[in-house]
């Protein structure tokens, strides 16, 4: 805004929000206000003393339009196409809602005041800021009514107020919750109101608390309360943002390294270090998944520096009988490895090639493989399904998980495909074109035009250059 369009500014602890915006109601005054603290930025507008449109930049735009479909207020074909219509602008798919007859005038009304009110209440608790009034008004589209200061500062004032009282001591407006992944309880027996399964409906791990209260419109400290009933009925729980991000980041980095190593592995050119290259590093990624869950399972946190037996005796319990299942009724040569305080041992299946030599070599490794392979899988599963749950992080991860699994895949089927044209050779009584010792890779790149063609992808060929 031009300075020269400035009328006043000053400091909120010399002259708080409520006096500011009675002076001006009181003097009609027309124009934006602009109210700062720290990264929260209020911007409203009024015409002659009156709030017009308010503009709250102290966050992410919430996706109101998700959430009503969340608590069955609206349906996801509905809520698609006031997305493509609206391009993001709430005020203008309320609009499209009204003449559509989704909603009434007045819901629209009520929704678009409660959101100003709900603003103008967490701006009256800043104490550090400062504020600024232009005589230009700033354009912002509101299909909203104007609002009588008085009358909007005394319901302001009373959420508040209320939040002194019972929210904030207890919980943060910006708090996301999400159910817990192993709730199986029949909520409609608990006899829960309407609002407590509302609030339910939106714990996904995704929506923060001041978002909640908007979409129900039910002040914040209300909703404070019924999460922290939820969380007494051991339905919901808080998610910490600062934890997911280190266990999303550790994961992730796993991930990457493991994904280099698959990538250094394909250069290998002899079938049986070809596998135990693959042997090596399945057992690391394994290694590192039980490292990182020691760090971030469920019952390990909120208790300070975990002594390192603990750990140990949690991940033995919860995956080795997994593990010797695997050795004991599928995949008999992991029986060769060993579990123990935490870790996998493969050392005994990496030195195989000291013992023996060949065909039988090779068939060890092959099955080795193919159960560290389920064995990774299932750990994997585990862990994100106690760690993340159903929530966003745990989607995200899922998705770079399944890219990583697909390499791993990648490399079975294409030593599947080369082991079966290898023994369809020797049942014509002749041998491959290519001598064994040339290497895996080499043969399944030479393998002849009428025996199928190239049998790697275009795009495993140049990573493999």
């Amino acid at each position: 805004m031009e300075q020269q369009d400035r009328i006043m500014d000053g400091d909120l602890q010399t002259l708080g929000l409520q006096s500011i915006l009675k002076m001006l109601a009181l003097s009609g005054k027309t124009g934006t206000l602009l109210v700062h603290s720290g990264s929260e930025t209020l911007a409203i507008s009024l015409r002659k003393g009156q709030i017009v449109a308010l503009q709250d930049n102290g966050g992410p735009q919430p996706d109101i339009l998700g959430m009503l479909c969340l608590i069955n207020k609206l349906d996801p074909p509905r809520a698609q196409y006031l997305k493509e219509v609206s391009q993001g602008n709430i005020q203008l798919a309320f609009a499209v809602m009204v003449e559509q007859r989704w909603m009434t005038q007045e819901e629209m009304q009520h929704r678009l005041e409660f959101a100003v009110t709900q603003s103008i209440s967490h701006a009256l608790r800043w104490v550090d800021g400062r504020f600024s009034f232009h005589r230009q008004l700033v354009p912002m589209e509101s299909r909203m009514r104007p609002l009588d200061i008085d009358s909007l500062l005394l319901e302001a004032l009373r959420q508040a107020d209320e939040w002194e009282e019972k929210g904030e001591a207890q919980m943060a407006r910006t708090a996301v919750a999400r159910w817990l992944p192993e709730v199986n309880k029949d909520v409609m027996r608990l006899g829960l109101s309407q609002e407590h399964i509302d609030v339910l409906c939106l714990a996904n791990g995704e929506i923060p608390m001041q978002a909640v209260a908007m979409v129900l419109m039910s002040p914040e400290a209300r909703i404070a309360q019924t999460m922290l009933h939820l969380l007494e009925l051991n339905l919901i729980e808080l998610v910490d943002t600062a934890l997911e991000g280190g266990l999303q980041q550790d994961l992730s980095n796993i991930i990457i390294q493991c994904q280099h190593l698959l990538a250094q592995q394909r250069q290998n050119s002899n079938p049986d270090q070809h596998l135990l290259g693959l042997i090596s590093i399945l057992t690391r990624c394994i290694n590192g998944l039980l490292e990182h869950h020691g760090k971030y399972a469920r019952i390990l946190r909120g208790r300070g520096a975990m002594p390192e037996a603990e750990v140990i005796r949690y991940l033995d319990r919860r995956f080795k009988p997994t593990f010797n299942t695997l050795g004991s009724q599928q995949y008999s040569i992991m029986e060769t490895a060993t579990f123990e305080r935490g870790r996998l041992d493969c050392t005994d299946i990496l030195n195989l090639d000291k013992l023996v030599k060949g065909t039988q070599l090779e068939e060890f490794c092959w099955e080795a493989v193919l159960g560290l392979t389920a064995f990774l899988r299932f750990i994997f599963t585990e862990l994100l399904g106690d760690e993340v749950g159903n929530s966003h992080t745990g989607r995200q991860l899922h998705v770079v998980w399944r890219a990583f699994l697909t390499e791993v895949d990648q490399e079975i089927q294409q030593y599947q495909v080369f082991r079966a044209y290898r023994n369809t050779q020797h049942a014509r009584g002749r041998e491959p074109q290519q001598p064994s010792q040339i290497g895996v890779v080499q043969q399944w790149q030479n393998v002849p035009e009428s025996d199928g063609g190239s049998l790697w992808s275009p795009e495993t060929q140049r990573r493999s250059i």
